[in-house]
């Protein structure tokens, strides 16, 4: 199999400010050239709890106090290559900027490299989500 790369960005929004975020990440933080893009997905992270009682893994602020305004998502991106995914996105992550204004927190992130995998017979979605840039 070719290499695959997958990409986690942790986003600490303030609550509030989803709306906002949602928004930016379609129309600004978007991908200009796809060329080895898999697919991404922006994901709003779900509280254990009745719907989710399997959940064991707390996504949470570096700093508690902040915990109570926050709204946590993660971005999935998954790229045929890691150097596809720094040569198109990854080289422009800065760490000396100062947070945008709907983060309560800096974002964090980490890349993961499959060791294993299998496939069911569903598909990834063939369109981008509504409004995507």
């Amino acid at each position: 199999m070719e290499e695959i790369s997958v990409v986690l960005i942790h986003w600490k929004i303030k609550q509030g400010s989803e709306t906002e975020f949602e928004k930016k990440w379609k129309m600004e933080l978007f991908i200009r050239d796809r060329n080895g893009l898999i697919a991404e997905f922006l994901s709003k992270v779900e509280r254990r709890g009745e719907t989710f009682p399997y959940i064991t893994w707390a996504i949470i602020c570096e700093n508690l106090a902040h915990e109570e305004q926050c709204t946590h998502y993660i971005n999935v991106g998954m790229w045929n290559s890691h150097a596809r995914f720094f040569e198109e996105v990854g080289q422009n992550m800065k760490d000396d900027e100062p947070i945008k204004e709907f983060e309560i927190e800096r974002r964090r992130r980490v890349a993961i490299t499959p060791a294993e995998w299998r496939r069911g017979p569903g598909a990834l979605p063939q369109q981008d989500s509504s409004e995507m840039k």
